[in-house]
């Protein structure tokens, strides 16, 4: 039971009255200090949002419909806001950034639901909103944040029993993140775990399924219609390369690297009050916290079965509940009896001290310095490129690039992309052998015959013969933060 506000002590009582504004003001400040970092996927949202906003379409090329974006929601958000005569970056880097609030917002709030302590509850606010890779994330201008309040919002809807309106946040998840349609199936598992007769819950099944069908099934029927297809091609081009069985290691790799670097105490406070838990009350368990406990599970487990090559951002949907349900099992520890009140809110703060300090060593010593890499690497090598395509070439010259984003918006060329978001036909041809084959065999020609060639590869001009005669050459500092290497960018002109 939630202690009265007179009995906290004046730490607590001031971290519960004033404690979650400070934790928002903190947040806010902390992102919009990297506010300029945008990844190169921003840039394909922007692009479709332009031509969305110009009337060419659900387009990248324009007159060439491809389902190259992972959320067509957020795409159609920002060419709203583009159609308004607003700057697209200006427009998704916003909007993310408030998306990022709510975010912090709702984990406060579900947080007080599961636990039913305003103390745990503003810790939780302060956790996740101290998490190395949300902060990094906050403020791209992706659709990653509003992917995270859709989540957390569906699951405060089932914590009131509201099972249709949870099923429509999900609903307007999946046209944000695939995922949706996972959190939808994990929905109705805990509907008929939940609910007491058959009859109500098969009711409260089909009523949810046509709220999350209205939201869902307009879309489906448009992109099978005007792309042919109702998946997305990122899901082909972020699929893993390889045996699955080495799949699977390297995405594990990532998952550990993710979460011991983030949340692994709150993990393992989440096992052991689960164990405890388990062992008082048993499986009345499954019932009252069924549904974020296998959300923690089966996301990550669904990533490594279909072989997605996991990045920090896809598991954001994923790290609330961790922080939600690691305070939740300090809290069962204390109402099971083997943590004394003070010694619960003890082990509460050090697990806070070591998780907030964790995360911002992890912040400043490897995520900060590489975002001002990245951010240098995106001013001073693929923009000069793009302005120099856009100044220099035909307005239908043709342009065969690995990062397709920033180059396209400001080169307005025709671009085919190596991984297959924005040409597919061209993905699924260098997916056959590995890139550096494709592109020294030439295989992309049966799709493409470019006037201009964009390579990434370590070695600068590595492509360079009598076909294809380098423009110019550009070192990028480094892609990622576990990728830490410079890489060369080459632009060719095909010589016919």
């Amino acid at each position: 039971m939630e202690l009265e506000q007179q009995s906290l002590s004046p730490f607590w009582a001031f971290a519960v009255k004033y404690g979650f504004v400070l934790i928002v003001v903190i947040f806010y400040i902390t992102t919009t200090m990297h506010f300029d970092y945008t990844p190169d996927d921003t840039y394909i949202y922007m692009q479709y949002a332009k031509n969305i906003a110009r009337g060419d379409g659900f387009t990248f090329n324009a007159g060439m419909p491809s389902y190259g974006v992972t959320s067509p929601l957020w795409t159609l958000l920002v060419a709203a806001g583009t159609g308004m005569g607003l700057d697209p970056y200006v427009v998704a880097k916003t909007l993310d950034l408030v998306f990022a609030c709510i975010a912090v917002a709702l984990v406060y709030v579900l947080t007080y639901f599961v636990v039913r302590d305003k103390r745990y509850a503003v810790i939780g606010a302060a956790l996740f909103s101290f998490d190395v890779w949300f902060l990094r994330w906050a403020g791209t201008g992706m659709e990653t944040s509003l992917a995270v309040v859709l989540t957390l919002l569906s699951f405060l809807y089932v914590y009131r029993n509201e099972y249709q309106l949870a099923a429509l946040a999900a609903g307007v998840l999946t046209l944000v993140r695939p995922e949706g349609s996972l959190l939808f199936i994990a929905l109705q598992v805990d509907n008929f775990l939940n609910t007491k007769e058959f009859k109500p819950a098969l009711r409260s099944f089909f009523l949810s399924s046509g709220m999350y069908a209205l939201v869902v099934v307009p879309w489906v029927v448009f992109s099978a219609v005007y792309f042919g297809t109702i998946v997305p091609n990122t899901l082909a081009s972020k699929s893993s390369l390889g045996m699955w069985w080495e799949s699977v290691v390297l995405n594990l790799q990532t998952i550990g690297q993710v979460v011991g670097t983030s949340h692994v105490l709150c993990l393992a406070a989440l096992v052991i009050g689960l164990f405890v838990y388990w062992r008082v009350e048993g499986w009345k368990l499954v019932r009252l916290d069924f549904l974020g406990i296998l959300w923690i599970v089966l996301l990550p487990l669904a990533y490594l079965v279909m072989s997605v090559q996991i990045i920090s951002r896809y598991l954001l949907i994923v790290s609330p509940f961790i922080v939600i349900y690691g305070l939740w099992g300090i809290k069962k520890l204390e109402e099971s009896g083997n943590l004394a009140e003070r010694r619960a809110i003890g082990a509460l703060v050090v697990l806070t001290a070591l998780t907030l300090g964790i995360n911002q060593y992890v912040y400043r010593a490897y995520v900060v310095p590489h975002m001002e890499q990245f951010t240098t690497g995106m001013n001073d090598v693929l923009k000069p490129i793009a302005y120099w395509l856009h100044e220099n070439t035909e307005p239908d010259a043709k342009v065969l690039i690995t990062d397709v984003g920033m180059v396209g918006y400001i080169s307005e060329r025709k671009m085919f992309d190596t991984a297959g978001l924005i040409s597919p036909e061209v993905g699924r041809i260098l997916h056959e052998v590995t890139f550096d084959a494709g592109m020294l065999q030439h295989l992309y020609r049966a799709v493409v015959e470019p006037d201009y060639i964009l390579d990434r590869s370590t070695t600068p001009e590595r492509l360079q013969s009598e076909t294809l005669q380098p423009v110019m050459t550009k070192l990028f500092p480094s892609l990622g933060v576990m990728r830490l290497e410079p890489v060369y960018f080459t632009l060719y002109k095909v010589v016919r």
